[in-house]
């Protein structure tokens, strides 16, 4: 499955990418500059995370996520493509966005001692996202920072896997895997690279439609507690992500 996600953000990242290098056509923006037309932005998104599994049972006293693969955080990475809607009153757009993340801790025997046996906790996220950007005053001024705001669904495929990568089933032959809907709300602030080297992103955009780099930092809430649906595995959280963003 990890492969398999791998090769199909590779094959989009690669085809958007070839996509825009294809385009010819230029126009004149509010700053006076010749650039390729915009209307697409894809984003490559790393961050801590760390799924709320035991916030289900708050209140009991019980950390079973905890108890078992800890406190820390691991990486979540994540690949975001967007639609510009409407552009030059800001930019509204809506976005797809797809990622992978995983924690491995080691079982333990009946004494409660860890054993060489391990499991893992494997998610898949997907979300459509409403994203506003506010790059008015970049466009008009070359203030080079973009506050922007995104609010949409999700959807959280997980898996429950022992040593062997096999999907763990329970005496009742549960199986250990499902999928849980949630929402999100974010903001963040990017930071437009072509302010320190204006030649040189006209030039990239000239080969490659590239119209603007951006590095930026964004804050979340991600609720994905089943919106609403009894027994669904809890796998949201609130964290920051950073990554940088092409548009194009």
């Amino acid at each position: 499955m990890r492969a398999l996600v791998a090769s199909m953000l590779a094959a989009i990242t690669v085809s958007l990418l070839g996509a825009a290098g294809a385009r010819a056509q230029v126009i004149t923006t509010e700053r006076g500059h010749q650039a390729s037309p915009q209307h697409f932005a894809l984003e490559l998104r790393f961050g801590p995370y760390k799924p709320d599994i035991d916030s289900e049972i708050a209140g009991t006293g019980r950390t079973p996520y905890q108890s078992f693969f800890g406190s820390n955080r691991r990486l979540m990475t994540q690949v975001e493509f967007d639609y510009q809607l409407i552009r030059h009153v800001g930019s509204l757009g809506i976005g797809l966005s797809a990622g992978y993340f995983k924690e491995s801790g080691h079982n333990v025997d009946q004494a409660g001692n860890p054993t060489q046996d391990s499991s893992s906790l494997r998610l898949i996220p997907f979300a459509l996202s409403a994203v506003y950007r506010f790059d008015l005053a970049y466009e008009r001024t070359g203030i080079p920072l973009v506050p922007y705001g995104k609010l949409g669904l999700d959807y959280v495929f997980w898996s429950v896997e022992n040593g062997n990568s096999e999907v763990t089933e329970d005496a009742s032959g549960g199986r250990g895997a499902g999928g849980t809907l949630g929402w999100h709300a974010a903001v963040g602030l990017s930071l437009v690279l072509d302010f320190f080297d204006q030649n040189g992103a006209n030039q990239f955009d000239e080969e490659m439609g590239i119209n603007h780099t951006h590095l930026f930092f964004e804050y979340g809430h991600i609720d994905v507690s089943g919106l609403g649906e009894s027994n669904r595995l809890h796998v949201g959280d609130n964290t920051w992500t950073a990554g940088m963003m092409f548009e194009f």
